[in-house]
């Protein structure tokens, strides 16, 4: 992928780092023109590529933009390509860590903060020798994670054979979402729980498949010790009031009530709890 301006001052090297800045890392200025020029141009690669990249995997609009990119803390790796014109820009990696909530092997919903893989693309010219491999791998050494590490974005058949060619990742853990997780993905992964402190799971219900998972409380039940005795002399059908507060207070008299159903001023007006 050729551009209208001169490659070889924005790669220092063959694959580079772009962050919400929209800068090359390790890249400096010698003005702040420069900078606004360098972001307009890594914009314009980062749209273009996008489009490729969307249209290959028959999607109506790119997974990813520049301001896609400025507005989150995710992060590019472009693959640069030297020669003696501008330079060519072969291949993009799009990467970032999302909150996701993904079933395990025991099909159990656990709720991760991990990274994911969002968008992966080498060009048609390209594909097939080896680049692929060398983007993904740099990666995951700059990144520091494995491979079955990831989640995995809408993958294509292309990718998960990549994977599986590669790096052995095969065995899927199904999922509800548009995610692919490998087995693996949960080692040394902790749960994340929400401001209660509540663990989150997905129920089972007809409804899922129209209004996609429910997301609910799983809390502990509260049970009754074993060890604790149930007080003696106490049947249910008693009950104990406090005489406190403004409603403890004996009610009056109704003379008008007695009128009508002929009773003495004696008879008590409390309600027979003898049953």
């Amino acid at each position: 992928m050729e551009f209208r301006f001169n490659l070889h001052q924005l790669f220092r090297s063959k694959i580079v780092k772009i962050n919400n800045s929209l800068l090359p890392s390790a890249f400096v200025a010698a003005s702040r023109r420069g900078a606004l020029d360098a972001t307009a141009q890594i914009s314009e690669i980062i749209n273009y590529i996008g489009q490729l990249s969307a249209a290959a995997q028959g999607l109506t609009n790119p997974v990813t933009t520049s301001q896609k990119l400025r507005n989150s803390d995710h992060s590019i790796y472009l693959l640069f390509e030297p020669n003696d014109k501008n330079g060519l820009v072969v291949g993009y990696l799009k990467i970032g860590k999302k909150s996701l909530y993904v079933f395990d092997q025991n099909g159990e919903t656990q709720n991760v903060a991990a990274p994911c893989l969002l968008d992966f693309y080498i060009h048609e010219s390209r594909q097939r020798t080896g680049l692929g491999l060398i983007l993904f791998q740099y990666m995951l050494d700059n990144e520091g994670i494995r491979p079955e590490e990831l989640a995995i974005d809408r993958p294509s058949e292309k990718l998960l054979g990549f994977l599986q060619k590669h790096y052995g990742l095969y065995k899927k853990i199904p999922q509800m979402n548009n995610f692919v997780v490998y087995e693996g993905f949960f080692t040394g992964k902790q749960p994340a729980t929400d401001i209660n402190g509540r663990r989150m799971h997905i129920t089972a219900s007809p409804n899922t498949n129209l209004f996609g998972p429910t997301f609910m409380p799983c809390e502990e039940p509260i049970r009754r010790s074993q060890s604790q005795p149930r007080q003696n002399g106490l049947s249910p059908t008693q009950v104990t009031q406090q005489q406190v507060g403004r409603y403890a207070a004996r009610r009056p008299v109704c003379s008008m009530a007695q009128i009508i159903h002929n009773t003495s001023t004696a008879v008590s007006t409390e309600p027979n709890r003898n049953y």
